[in-house]
């Protein structure tokens, strides 16, 4: 079984920075695949082909890459970006198989509308952009989706409420946090305003009806 997404990759290329400059600047992405008891293959890869699979299918995609008519099985490893411009410049492929289980970061997005958090006074705070699992390779999730439609404050977003898929094994606690309802620092101080008259008015009254009393405790006495 190979994956649906296939990429081509050439052979040949001279190593050294200077060589990779000049690939570059043709819009090629020098790389390297390697694994699988095999001899590490340093490829040129289409970087608008590279850019266009990745957008597709995300960066946990199983990819068979045609090395000069030889197909590998692979996922992307790692990645080396530009700091300043952020285009990829270098790319490790990982041989696999299909069969075998891999240790991935997956990212988490959020989904819904937190209508409950609002009303609270509240805002969504995502506290966990990915979520490491162990996935079997013709499995890995893309993505996963945290519905906030019925969190609130007390009923924050955890690992748990994620749908896994199958195999897939979280390398976190279930109840782990992924999003959560908070108050701002001005909603806070505004309901301690609240507080603190709510308390003041309670001591005014307190003290009046105190009055009260002793003036008709005097009255009393002087009849």
């Amino acid at each position: 079984m190979s994956s649906d997404l296939k990429l081509e990759a050439e052979t040949g290329r001279a190593l050294g920075s200077r060589s990779s400059r000049r690939l570059r600047r043709s819009d090629k992405i020098p790389a390297v695949v390697y694994g699988q008891g095999s001899e590490p293959l340093s490829v040129t890869l289409d970087r608008l082909k590279f850019r266009a699979a990745l957008n597709a299918a995300g960066p946990n995609a199983v990819i068979t890459l045609d090395v000069d008519g030889t197909d590998h099985l692979t996922i992307v490893k790692n990645m080396q970006r530009d700091p300043i411009a952020n285009r990829v410049t270098h790319v490790d492929f990982m041989r696999i198989d299909l069969d075998q289980r891999l240790i991935v970061d997956v990212p988490i997005t959020l989904v819904g509308e937190a209508a409950i958090v609002g009303r609270e006074g509240a805002v969504v705070q995502q506290q966990m952009m990915t979520l490491t699992v162990e996935a079997p390779a013709g499995n890995i999730p893309q993505l996963f989706e945290a519905d906030i439609t019925e969190m609130s404050i007390d009923n924050p977003v955890r690992v748990s409420d994620l749908d896994m898929g199958s195999g897939v094994i979280p390398q976190a606690e279930d109840d782990a946090l992924i999003a959560i309802g908070q108050r701002s620092r001005a909603a806070v101080a505004a309901e301690e305003a609240e507080e603190d008259e709510l308390e003041e008015g309670e001591e005014l009254d307190a003290e009046a009806s105190d009055g009260d009393e002793e003036a008709g405790d005097d009255a009393g006495a002087d009849s």
